[in-house]
């Protein structure tokens, strides 16, 4: 736009100088030839005004202006150059009257040089308050990522710093630490179950050292039938809680089997598996189903030890009966489950906690009748990879297991 403004001042010059510069035109002779840039021969009255001889090469010109901020004034740009005819002359001749660019060409040099110059200044002063703001905004991420690299598996409690900025980072930081809290708390129940399942282990193992130790140190005299009965049960035994471990660390792992479900009756579920039980003697098995079908989708197999896992934590309590009801919960379409058994029950706020691994609230918690601790944390984990619940349901006496699972709707 600049370059356009000089070029236009440039134009009217010229035009004034053509009115007054005839005269001059006729009386010069022996003029130079014209070249490319401006030749300060045959001066007229302006000194950026001469008269030269047009060629080929270098005829009339509407002048150009180089952006250059080095150009030469004098040589660089390409002056404007009209044509005019001598009077009187045969054959006619013409002459090339030259306006030079030089204060021009000058003044756009600065103008350049003064526009490179700001923008050069202002990019750093744009790129040096990027950084700075940059490195401002970025600091919290830095204290971050070193807090974040200093945490391991033995340091989990730890956590990243929340800025007090209410920004993105600080969202951030706030999910890092809940991902952490989560983590933490995974690896903290993977340890107590690792020294629980340990422990657990031990023991059966260190009775049947035992056992067989004392057989061994008189071997003559020993009961050998005793012994072996009594390996026998600590085998099987052990045998119980490594399945039942395999189970959960199978429950636990995160895989999608919706593919391996199928259609399950719980009406034949539970009819099949009350009729296979054999109550301790004194203990009445009461069932109430519904009368027609009532699907689920899941595994039988499962779904099969949930109920067989409720049983046998109902045998070990109850005083005389265990009740057993299956129905259909309309509003919610659920199939519900419920085992009851008229022991001592269970403390309501024992409720949450008789669902953790190897947890015992038998008085003696003696081993011999009070399970591995595995079977309801076994029940809950299967309930909840079917998309149902297991609760303790209040009760005026003894404990009252509630399991709900989602009914397959009929096509």
């Amino acid at each position: 736009m600049v370059r356009t403004s000089l070029m236009e001042s440039a134009y009217r010059k010229t035009r004034l100088v053509l009115m007054d510069v005839q005269p001059r035109v006729n009386a010069t002779k022996d003029l130079p030839v014209c070249t490319r840039s401006f030749q300060r021969v045959q001066l007229l009255d302006d000194r950026y005004v001469s008269l030269c001889r047009p060629t080929r090469q270098a005829g009339p010109s509407a002048g150009k202006l180089s952006l250059l901020p080095w150009t030469d004034p004098a040589r660089g740009p390409i002056p404007i150059r009209a044509i005019a005819r001598r009077e009187g002359t045969a054959p006619p001749e013409t002459v090339a009257i030259t306006q030079s660019l030089e204060a021009e060409q000058a003044h756009l040099n600065t103008l350049v040089r003064l526009l490179i110059g700001g923008v050069a200044g202002i990019t750093l002063l744009v790129s040096g308050a990027t950084w700075l703001t940059a490195g401002r905004a970025l600091r919290p991420v830095e204290a971050i990522r070193a807090d974040f690299a200093d945490l391991s598996a033995h340091h989990l409690d730890r956590r990243v710093p929340v800025p007090r900025t209410g920004s993105e980072i600080a969202r951030l930081a706030i999910t890092m630490n809940a991902t952490l809290d989560r983590l933490q708390k995974a690896v903290d129940q993977q340890r107590q179950f690792t020294a629980d399942a340990s422990h657990e282990l031990r023991t059966p193992l260190a009775c049947l050292r035992t056992e067989l130790e004392l057989a061994l140190n008189d071997a003559s005299s020993a009961d050998w039938a005793r012994a072996v009965r009594d390996t026998h049960r600590d085998t099987v035994r052990l045998q119980d809680l490594t399945e039942n471990l395999l189970l959960l660390a199978r429950l636990d792992s995160p895989q999608d089997d919706q593919a391996s479900r199928r259609t399950v009756d719980l009406t034949d579920l539970v009819r099949e598996e009350t009729t296979r039980r054999h109550p301790p003697q004194g203990i009445v098995l009461e069932v109430c189903s519904v009368p027609g079908p009532l699907t689920v989708r899941g595994h039988h197999a499962l779904l099969a030890r949930v109920l067989g896992n409720l049983l046998d934590n109902a045998e070990r309590h109850a005083t005389s009966t265990i009740n057993v009801s299956l129905s259909h919960d309309d509003a919610h379409d659920q199939a519900v489950l419920d085992v009851r058994d008229d022991g001592p029950g269970i403390p309501r706020e024992e409720g949450r906690r008789i669902f953790e691994r190897f947890t015992r609230l038998d008085d003696a918690r003696a081993r011999d009748t009070g399970g591995t601790g595995l079977g309801l944390a076994i029940v809950e984990r299967i309930a909840l990879a079917h998309g149902g619940t297991v609760t303790l349901t209040p009760s005026t006496g003894g404990a009252h297991f509630t399991l709900r699972l989602p009914t397959k709707k009929p096509r």
